[in-house]
């Protein structure tokens, strides 16, 4: 039994008072979230906004000004260092592109049958290598990977970007299962995707998360018009 100060239940990462500046740019102004085993906290924003910085500040590989992390109340550096605690989707494209769908399934301990299950339509890819894949089944495939994985809490920043509306439905699907399993975090700036699945919702703007109930919020500070489907 793991008796280490990360498996308590339910499991809790609070990200509080991040702050980070370029140059005489105040990018993040002491910004505070969260991710709960059980619940998706959805983060929208404009391009620009700071939610990748943001991203990369809790994951630890970026360097903030300040930011306190804490799993379940206790203090941790660098998040990414902690075995199993964390994975996290860049905008860029990270898997290796010489290697095969299936070996990588393989490395992150998921079996092709796991995928199958979501998205039967890759099993055609699945002996394919990352680079001969078209941009929007990589992305899929990204996405589906890190929330299958074993960890604790995924950051996911901007997983439906250049995929195709089928797919985002059942990613959408995925998420709501794995998310009984696993804390997570997602950025978008679409907020068509995010309102349904959010349990948590917050806008960035100005440097700092601003909480958001239902569409009319996202009216109030701007960042839909009121006529916008």
């Amino acid at each position: 039994m793991d008796d280490s100060p990360y498996s308590l239940i339910p499991d809790i990462l609070t990200a509080e008072n991040i702050f980070l500046s370029i140059g005489q740019k105040d990018i993040l102004k002491g910004v505070t979230i969260r991710a709960e085993k059980g619940k998706i906290t959805g983060l929208l924003g404009r391009n620009g906004s700071g939610k990748s910085t943001m991203m990369q500040s809790i994951f630890g590989t970026r360097k903030a000004d300040e930011c306190d992390i804490f799993i379940n109340g206790v203090m941790v550096k660098q998040p990414y260092c902690v075995n199993g605690l964390v994975n996290y989707l860049p905008q860029q494209n990270f898997l290796p592109q010489d290697m095969s769908l299936k070996r990588i399934a393989r490395d992150f301990k998921i079996t092709p049958l796991d995928i199958l299950e979501y998205f039967p339509e890759i099993e055609e890819n699945m002996n394919k290598k990352i680079g001969e894949l078209s941009g929007g089944i990589e992305r899929l495939f990204s996405v589906m990977i890190l929330l299958l994985a074993d960890t604790r809490f995924t950051f996911l920043d901007e997983p439906f970007s250049h995929i195709m509306p089928l797919h985002v439905a059942q990613i959408q699907k995925l998420l709501l299962q794995q998310k009984q399993k696993k804390g997570i975090i997602i950025t978008d700036h679409l907020y068509k995707a995010l309102l349904p699945i959010s349990d948590y919702l917050f806008l960035m703007k100005d440097g700092k998360t601003i909480f958001i109930k239902d569409r009319n919020d996202l009216v109030l500070h701007g960042y839909i018009n009121q006529y916008q489907e």
